[in-house]
């Protein structure tokens, strides 16, 4: 069987996977070993902001996972496409860029996980970014990540938006990732000069010519290796062709909120009665892994257009080639924006600590989640992230190659219907100020007959989808926490050798798109990996 050897084996090339060889190997003398299931791609698709849409319908660079039917919701399947390929979701997401609120991160902190304030981090985000206005004090401007400000105010619908808010005595924020979160605002989005601007081309490009590093494409991960309670490797390749990967160091798992539970419990690592059922003998009893799995459940509020002011021509026949062969020739026009130019972040609760909600407002009626209606109109994302709710992910199989039973218990707690049923009314609210007169066809769901508490709740229950925001599966905590899966050093708790580095390890969602936390968890990782590495060498 072939053997590769390196100091740090990291599963997974994704948005994590990548920011975390590019650190660790700027230290010349460490070597790092990438091993990715999906291909080595950077065709347009990626690099056309616009083209996200296409990335999801056809599903090429995702895990095309569904999760189980969710009882609270309408006996709902969800699909997750996360990514697969190297630059992971960071290469097909939707290219908005949240912080979160601070007290997302001091919340960690307080639950037991100290340096994990957004006091400790926020240096880490200013590190990142490279925001466009260098006049802006919070952000940063010289960063891997670029973040530029979405443009409101140049089409006719999202300035109604904008207006309409400000008509209702709504908050106009002028940037949500500053001081304050709440607030109607300009989205900021991850594009530079028209294009998509990812882990990959911030963190992988720069290093990728590197001797110290070595990324594998096409190489699923089957098993951990183990020798006692300390882990030395993984076997990957296909099942007729397997080798081994050995770590001198350590093997970082970075393949996300399903997929590094779903190893290290074919590993043997996890919940013994759940390992039992599906064949696996325990090596580690971990009851935390799987559990703790969550991500922001989404409605969508949809209105048809009296006058053809979407963004409709743009998508289809020949105004979508001509968006098309502009973004060639000059990477400007419709294909240089991913069109989420507006949004807000809003306490549908009053007695809230912090946000709730998002909305994210779209130019576009869609039927489903990409394709448009024949029909000029606008919808209104609505995530709710502040939700409380929580499922689970487990194996069913004692291979890796058997998805795993997912599901979210969507809308269990009843605080989550409610906050959708008060942001409704306050869309709605929006919709109906003066700034809308004549551009407003109609409601196109809910339905303006969908008044009532039970109607509204029956509505909700049928029509809640997700946000492709999965986290919390490896949950970070102390080891007094029998539901915590690693520690703040982000080491599994009882195993030597092995760190989790991923949105699997946050305790709890943050108040928005998780794509900017989970860049940091890897930033923070390789940092904490280099301290430790100091203080052995010592």
């Amino acid at each position: 069987m072939e053997t590769l050897r390196a100091d740090y084996v990291i599963v997974g090339g994704g948005t994590a996977g990548c920011v975390l060889a590019a650190k660790l190997t700027e230290d010349p003398s460490v070597s790092v070993l990438v091993l990715e299931a999906g291909p080595h791609y950077r065709g347009l698709p990626i690099q056309i902001p616009a083209a996200l849409g296409g990335l999801y319908e056809k599903g090429a660079f995702h895990w095309d996972y569904k999760s189980q039917p969710e009882r609270f919701a309408g006996g709902k399947v969800s699909p997750y496409k996360m990514g697969r390929v190297v630059g992971g979701s960071s290469a097909i997401n939707g290219l908005v860029w949240v912080r979160g609120n601070a007290m997302d991160y001091d919340d960690w902190e307080a639950s037991g996980c100290p340096g994990w304030s957004f006091k400790s981090l926020e240096p880490i985000f200013r590190r990142i970014e490279a925001y466009e206005d260098r006049t802006e004090g919070y952000m940063g401007h010289d960063g891997p990540i670029p973040v530029t400000v979405g443009r409101p105010d140049r089409q006719p619908l999202t300035k109604a938006f904008m207006a309409a808010a400000e008509q209702a005595g709504e908050r106009i924020n002028q940037n949500y990732n500053g001081a304050q979160q709440d607030g109607f605002c300009a989205l900021h989005r991850n594009t530079r000069a028209g294009r998509r601007g990812d882990v990959y081309q911030g963190y992988i490009q720069p290093a990728k010519d590197r001797p110290n590093l070595k990324i594998l494409s096409g190489e699923p991960v089957r098993k951990l290796l183990f020798d006692g309670k300390h882990v030395i490797g993984v076997e990957a390749g296909s099942e007729g062709k397997p080798r081994h990967a050995l770590a001198n160091r350590e093997v970082l798992l970075c393949a996300g909120a399903i997929a590094s539970p779903q190893l290290l419990e074919v590993s043997g690592v996890g919940n013994g009665d759940i390992l039992s059922r599906a064949g696996i003998t325990p090596v580690h009893a971990l009851p935390g892994v799987g559990e703790n799995f969550h991500t922001h459940p989404a409605i969508t509020l949809s209105y048809s257009c009296k006058r053809p002011v979407s963004i409709l021509n743009a998508t289809r026949g020949l105004g979508k080639l001509a968006a098309g062969l502009r973004w060639m020739v000059t990477k400007t026009g419709p294909a240089a924006t991913n069109h989420f130019e507006a949004g807000a972040f809003i306490r549908a609760n009053p007695e809230a600590d912090r946000p709730d909600c998002l909305l994210v407002f779209l130019a576009l009626a869609l039927s489903g989640t990409t394709g448009a209606i024949n029909r000029h109109g606008f919808q209104i994302y609505v995530d709710l992230i502040g939700c409380k709710s929580r499922g689970q992910t487990h194996v069913v199989a004692n291979h890796i190659s058997r998805q795993p039973e997912f599901y979210f218990n969507f809308l269990q707690d009843p605080r989550d219907v409610e906050a959708f049923s008060r942001s409704i009314g306050i869309v709605r609210r929006i919709v109906e100020q003066p700034a809308f007169e004549g551009l407003v066809g109609g409601e196109l769901q809910p339905g303006r007959n969908v008044l009532s508490a039970e109607q509204l709740e029956n509505w909700i229950r049928g029509h809640t989808s997700m946000s492709h925001h999965l986290v919390g599966s490896c949950k970070m905590g102390p080891s007094s926490d029998p539901s915590a899966v690693v520690g703040p050093d982000l080491s599994i708790h009882g195993l030597k050798g092995v760190r989790v580095i991923d949105a699997s390890i946050m305790p709890t969602i943050p108040s928005g798109n998780t794509h900017a936390a989970t860049i940091v968890i890897a930033e923070k990782g390789a940092e904490i990996i280099r301290g430790d590495r100091e203080i052995l060498s010592r």
